[in-house]
């Protein structure tokens, strides 16, 4: 039997690549991967672990997602979509708005556009985030978040980078429901909205990257980082944050729907230090961690109520200390290797 065909944006990064290969393992689709260019994909093919299913892929070129009508060709002869790609801040971040804000609003909403306009398209799945239902300052306060929380500050001018990156996962969130009402779409959107995730980034393939994106929030500190004031303690496995963008493509997932994607455990960042002392006696004695003289990183309270995706799917998040454990392996892995 022909395989229905799944358009996929992000899977150069973190999230989206660790799905990309949960999505291949089970088989389902065939697979159409946007991504901005030949090098993009190529760069893409070179990991190890999608080698066994590059039978499975194939490209479409989308080098720019805020031109309008961007995803027109992508979508076409699709029943699912997969859509993850979203600006994240870098050392080039400069313009808030431009390089931030739009991007995350066009893209979403662009997507969206195109599939409504092509239609045969069954569901769509994005992945949203707690900062699309909640501030910080809301978080800290100690209220259990859940998903019908709304309590997320745009507030112009943003403070910096990462408030910047906040709002524009809220103002995308509002911009897909306010597409949703206007549209009444044909088919169905189920949105994912992790935590912190942490794990094992297999984009990352030089020790030097392991701090990349939110696995910063572990490995920073313990390779020896200041940890700039206390940090939400509200975290989840990469590996839980792919299933359930998978378990949602399931056609039992038939109304538009959101899932907080959490360990439901406030954790104390700090234990990641414990935890390494424990499980890595050896590595620690030989000195590849340099956290002794560092300040312990402050948490924040988070209570994040991701009971839905438990009831739902039947998924048990994995504890923090095996969110640890998954991106400490691979540094040591990566350590190895040079």
């Amino acid at each position: 039997m022909t395989k229905e065909t799944l358009l996929f944006t992000g899977a150069t990064g973190m999230i989206g690549f660790r799905t990309l290969i949960h999505l291949l393992e089970q088989d389902h689709f065939h697979v159409r991967v946007a991504v901005r260019s030949q090098s993009s994909y190529d760069k893409l093919l070179s990991y190890k672990p999608i080698a066994p299913y590059k039978s499975q892929l194939e490209s479409v070129f989308v080098p720019d997602i805020t031109l309008p009508g961007a995803y027109d060709e992508a979508v076409k002869g699709v029943t699912h979509i997969v859509h993850i790609a979203s600006p994240i801040p870098g050392p080039n971040t400069k313009d808030f708005e431009s390089d931030l804000i739009q991007p995350a609003i066009q893209g979403t909403v662009g997507i969206l556009q195109s599939a409504q306009k092509v239609g045969g398209v069954k569901k769509v799945v994005i992945t949203a985030s707690v900062a699309a239902l909640t501030s910080s300052a809301y978080v800290a306060t100690g209220a259990t978040i859940n998903e019908e929380t709304r309590t997320a500050n745009t507030s112009r001018p943003f403070a910096h980078a990462m408030v910047a990156y906040s709002a524009s996962k809220a103002l995308s969130f509002q911009a897909t429901d306010d597409f949703i009402s206007t549209y009444n779409p044909s088919f169905t959107v189920v949105r994912i909205l992790p935590s912190f995730v942490v794990g094992r980034d297999d984009t990352v393939t030089d020790v030097s990257q392991i701090s990349k994106g939110t696995n910063g929030n572990v490995m920073g500190p313990l390779l020896g980082r200041v940890w700039q004031g206390p940090m939400s303690g509200g975290s989840v496995h990469i590996d839980d944050v792919a299933k359930l963008h998978v378990m949602a493509l399931d056609a039992s997932v038939s109304s538009n729907e959101l899932f907080l994607a959490s360990n439901p455990v406030s954790i104390e960042w700090a234990e990641s230090f414990d935890i390494v002392k424990r499980r890595y006696p050896d590595e620690y004695a030989a000195g590849l961690f340099k956290f002794d003289s560092s300040t312990k990183p402050e948490s924040g309270p988070a209570h994040i109520d991701s009971s839905k995706a438990t009831k739902t799917f039947g998924i048990q998040f994995k504890s923090f200390e095996e969110q640890v454990t998954s991106v400490v392996d691979h540094y040591l892995e990566l350590v190895k290797a040079k």
